[in-house]
Order: structure tokens, then sequence, then C-alpha cells
């Protein structure tokens, strides 16, 4: 079998003639031969090896120390697979470092890049020049794509900013993507920039790290002195727009991250503001206090209203910021309507992102809610809480999902779709405790939510009729969970899933393409891999890991583009088999010590006794309104 191999190295090596030469006994080849030509084959490189800078960014992308490297690189192939050797990587590191769109400073709010327009306009040469780039149209009201027939042509200086970044639907663009945001351990304020023109927009080394700041509060003015050193920026980006392939675009400025970081940047008072969403005039709830706000601009409890009665408008925006730093005498509720300083950002109320991870998040931890609060209005406290330990536990054994503390002591986005498609094993649980009309209600909300998450969280464009079913089921859910369990609040992000999400997927083609992902991605990346960046102060640590960032993004995507793979049929690679080790049945539980294992009991039922808590007191205040008289 070796000699064989051997052989077959051989052909490969010097052809078939030498080949049939050598098996005629005219030619021969002793073992060790075979051997070295066999070795050398293995040895040969099948494509061309990255090059330096190349080899810089996978090293950064994938938090390797150029120690590891050093040690590895002998035992791959070193110089004759074209690896780069350490004073080689360090003379490349310090040049790449030295050009402007991959220089970094350091001012008192943290570490920022020193060039954002250079960074960007890198970004798209790349994409460019590996035939990368993906055009990203605009729906029409059917919904249909509009060609983009027209160039962008520069707006006159008195057009204003806000114009610029909401181009004509035919002008051809790029989609921006900027996110800000606050997590991490350290806890810093993370900046973050993306093109959507791209195959996987949210992977960490296609999009742009722009700056770190080492922060433990969101307030105005904290965001304000951060995102202050990229405001000249970004606005000569939107007003200028970029040259893509000799052809001058438009920049489309989208803003994601949470909600709290949205309304600081917009100078929102935040979800609990009376007038709390960023895409309408909606007010929270009716109250005595603003009934003349209510009579005019409705409420998000009015779930059988088709559309919100007044949208944000651009304009209504400016003159709102300009009212925000009027006098003291027109400092009201119907002058300002919760818009309590000029805004950060001038960004069209139509290209707000819907906050999909976290509407993810939050709707399915209110679905988990529901159950509990059902059990205590329908069997009261005592069996209420013993339900909700028992719906822990099920998640954890049943479900295999649990509680993340370093995400708010909440399910992250890929529990939640795994206990979206398990949620029968929940329902089930719930047979002999609720009513069965309660149960048929609840078991309906799960079989929505299942198929509103999965087109709301998928990246990729959404047919026209899965957008049109997405907002059908989209209002059936909010409006059927306000009529069967009539203690529900409607909050921000069920108002925005019921009428800003569809409207935003009818016109751009998907809302997950251009959601918070990338920026949470940054959190969790930053979280592993800071203790590699360590320095003097917490500022130096962070301009150390925005450096090594910035020389990570020579490995995007666009710079090491191969022939992509053509994908199996659909279905194709399903396990089939009953006894396919993939089946889920067949995988057994998780292996895991007795540490882990009483830990994540704990943490299921610290996360058990405070949704139930929430629930008592959810139900208690309704049945107490209930008595009095007040309608919901």
């Amino acid at each position: 079998m070796r000699w064989h191999s051997g052989l077959q190295s051989l052909n490969r090596a010097v052809g078939a003639e030498s080949r049939d030469a050598v098996a005629a006994g005219v030619v021969t080849v002793s073992t060790a031969d075979v051997r070295r030509l066999w070795i050398r084959q293995l040895c040969k490189p099948s494509a061309p090896s990255p090059s330096r800078g190349q080899q810089l960014g996978l090293i950064g992308a994938y938090g390797i120390s150029f120690t590891a490297f050093n040690g590895i690189r002998p035992g791959i192939g070193g110089s004759r697979l074209g690896l780069a050797s350490l004073p080689v990587l360090r003379a490349a590191r310090q040049r790449l470092a030295g050009l402007p769109d991959k220089n970094v400073a350091v001012t008192g709010s943290g570490a920022h890049l020193v060039s954002l327009t250079g960074a960007a306009q890198e970004k798209l040469d790349a994409l460019c020049a590996s035939g990368s780039f993906a055009e990203r149209l605009l729906r029409d009201s059917h919904p249909v794509p509009i060609p983009q027939t027209h160039s962008y042509e520069v707006p006159s200086i008195d057009a204003g900013s806000i114009a610029a970044a909401s181009p004509p639907l035919t002008v051809k663009d790029i989609h921006l993507k900027l996110g800000v945001d606050k997590a991490g351990t350290p806890a810093s304020v993370k900046i973050v920039a993306g093109f959507v023109n791209q195959r996987r927009p949210h992977r960490l080394r296609n999009t742009i790290l722009v700056g770190v700041c080492p922060s433990h509060k969101h307030d105005y003015d904290a965001v304000s002195s951060m995102l202050g050193e990229h405001l000249d920026q970004v606005s000569e980006l939107v007003r200028e727009g970029v040259v893509v392939g000799g052809v001058r675009r438009a920049v489309r400025l989208l803003m994601s991250g949470d909600y709290e970081a949205l309304c600081t940047v917009h100078r929102r008072k935040g979800p609990n503001a009376t007038m709390p969403c960023l895409m309408c005039y909606c007010t929270r709830a009716p109250s005595r206090t603003h009934a003349a706000l209510y009579g005019i601009y409705w409420t998000m409890q009015d779930t059988e209203a088709p559309a919100p009665a007044h949208a944000h408008s651009s304009a209504h925006l400016l003159s709102m910021a300009a009212r925000a730093d009027g006098p003291a005498n027109d400092q009201s509720q119907v002058a300002l309507r919760s818009i309590a300083r000029p805004p950060l950002f001038w960004v069209d109320p139509h290209q707000m992102v819907a906050i999909t991870l976290h509407i993810l998040i939050g709707i399915t931890l209110q679905l988990l809610r529901i159950a509990i609060e059902l059990v205590i209005s329908c069997r009261g406290r005592p069996v209420g809480s013993a339900s909700s330990f028992e719906l822990a536990e099920t998640l954890r054994r049943v479900i295999r999902v649990r509680p993340a503390s370093y995400h708010g002591v909440v399910f992250i986005g890929r529990d939640c779709h795994a206990i979206a498609q398990r949620s029968d094993v929940i329902c089930r649980a719930l047979l002999s405790l609720v009513a069965e009309s309660d149960h048929v209600a609840y078991k309906r909300l799960w079989v929505l939510w299942r198929g509103i998450s999965r087109t709301m969280n998928r990246a990729d464009e959404v047919h026209a009729s899965e957008a049109r079913g997405f907002r059908a089921n989209a209002q059936l859910f909010v409006r059927h969970l306000k009529c069967s369990f009539p203690w529900v609040n409607i909050s921000p992000k069920l108002h925005i899933l019921m009428y800003h999400a569809p409207d935003f997927l009818d016109l751009f083609g998907s809302i997950d393409l251009y959601g918070e992902q990338s920026i949470e991605a940054w959190h969790g990346f930053f979280t592993q891999n800071a203790a590699k960046y360590a320095a003097e102060t917490e500022v130096r640590a962070c301009a150390n890991f925005v450096r090594a960032m910035a020389v990570a993004r020579e490995a995007n995507d666009a710079n090491l583009s191969t022939d992509a793979r053509t994908p199996a049929a659909e279905g194709a690679r399903t396990a089939k088999k009953a006894g396919d080790g993939r089946r889920r049945e067949n995988k057994g539980g998780p292996v895991e010590c007795e540490s882990t294992r009483e830990k994540a009991i704990q943490d299921g039922r610290n996360w058990a006794q405070n949704v139930f808590e929430e629930s008592d007191r959810t139900v208690e205040v309704f049945f107490n309104r209930l008595a009095a008289g007040v309608d919901r």
C-alpha cells in the first residue's frame, strides 16, 4: 500500500511517462527517492501563500501570539509554505500600523481609529478587487427591487446631512451600518462600522472596529465624547459618498445597537419614556397626564390599529432638536416629544434598524414568563413558584439551555432558537396546570413565534411572499398575545416587531443583515482576548486591541477570497437514519463534572426565582387594577 501511494505521488510529481518507464524497468527508483518526492508533494502549497499582511491578520483575528506562531511554524512547513519569520512579521506589523487607515489614537474617551474614512475606502477597494461586492437594492411597496440607475452627486452645503444619508432609491449606494453598545469584561463601549454589501457582514473580520472606550456608564455625555471623535468623518462619508469601481456611490447610514444605546445616540429619554419609540410618536400607555397626546398619537397598547398614526420624519426631528435647545417655556412634552437633547446623528427614521437580537431575547423571556403567570393566575402562588423551578430544570435537562450569567442572566440567541424549536416540551408541562383554552392560546403563541423568529433572524435576503407572511404573522402574534393574556403590556420591542420590523423588511429585504449581532460578537471576542493585550492602563490596553484588530482586517474575506464551494442540495446532509450519531436522541446528555452541574442548577434556580417574582408582581398588579375598575 505504501509503495502504491508512492507511485501515485511520483505520477503527480514527474508525469505519466516517467511512471511507465519505472514500471517497465527502464528506470530504477529507490524507496528513498519516492519518499522524498512524496514529502515534496505534501509540502507543496496548493494555493498561493498568504502575504505577510494577511498572515498578520490571521494571527490577530484568531488571537494567536507571536510566541505560539513561532512554535507552530516549523512544524507545518515554515518558509517552504511561505510562512514569514518573526522579524519579518514584526517589520510588517510596524509598517501596517503606520498606515493612515490603521493608525490608532488614544484620547481621553478611549482608543479610536484615526481615519474611519480611510478604513472604509480600504474595505470597499478590497471588496471591489475580489469581486465580493454585493448590491443591496431597496424595494418598492409591492415589494420589488428598485434598479439603481443614477450615480451619486455630492449635494450642496445647504442641502443638509439628512438628505445625503437617505438618498433617492434609484441612486447607487452602499449601506454603512454604525453600531454603538456597552458590554464586555472589562466594561467598555464598542463603536463598530460595517458594510452590508458583502457576504457574511456580521463576521468579525468583515467589520471595522472603530473604537473601544473603557466605560462603566452609558449616558449621553460619555457617548457624545466617544462618538465626537468620529462625527466629522461620518458626516464626510455621508456627504461626499465613496468611489466603488470608479463610480461614486451614496452612503446610506443605518444605526444599530441595543435599545438603550440607540436612545442615547438619538437622545430619546429611553424605553420607559412617554414616547419611547424611535420610529413613531406612539405613547407608551394611556395616562391622565398626557391625555392630549393619547388623543393625537394613540398608544402602543392599541394593537388593532393598522399602522402608527404618526411616524417620525427627518424634518420633524430637526425641528424637535431645535426646540430641545430652545427657551425654558417651550420644554413641554407636547413640544419635545421625549427628545431631551440634540441627537448625535441625523438618521432617517426609515433607516432605524429593528433590534432583531434583543427582540429575540426579550420576547423569548416574555413567553417563558407568561407560562408562570398563567399557572399563578389559575393555581395560585405556591404552584406557580414550583412550576418556575420545574421550568428551569426542563430547560436545562431536556432542551439543554441555561441562562448566561455574563449576558444579563438571560438566554443567548442560539438558546432562544432552541427553546422555540422545542416549545412543545414547555406546553406539555402546562397541560395539567392551566385551563384548556389558555393552553391552546399559549401553544399558538409559540407556533407563531417560531416562524417569526426564523424569518427575522435570517442573515439573508427574504423573498417577497415570506415578507408578506412575516407582516401578517407579526401582527397576529401581538394581537393574539394582548387578547388572550390581557395583563401583558405591549413593550417597545413588541411594538417594533408588530409595525416597524415588517416595514424595514419590506424596504431592505432583510432585517438580520443589518442587525446588531456583529457588535455583540465584538463584546465576546474582547472579553476572551483582553488579557492578551494588557498594558499599564485600561485605555492603553484598549489601544493595543484596536491596533491588532486594525491589522487583522488584512485577513478579511475579501482579501482571502477563494472559490466558494457549491452548496449541497437542500436536505442532502440531514441525518435520516435512526442510528445516525448526529441525531439529538443518539448524542446522549452533555458530559460535565459535578461542580459544573451544581452551578448550572443553581443558576437555573436563581433565574426561576427572578422570573417567578416578576410574574407574581405582574399578575398581582393586574388583578388589583381589575378590582379597582381600571381599564388596561
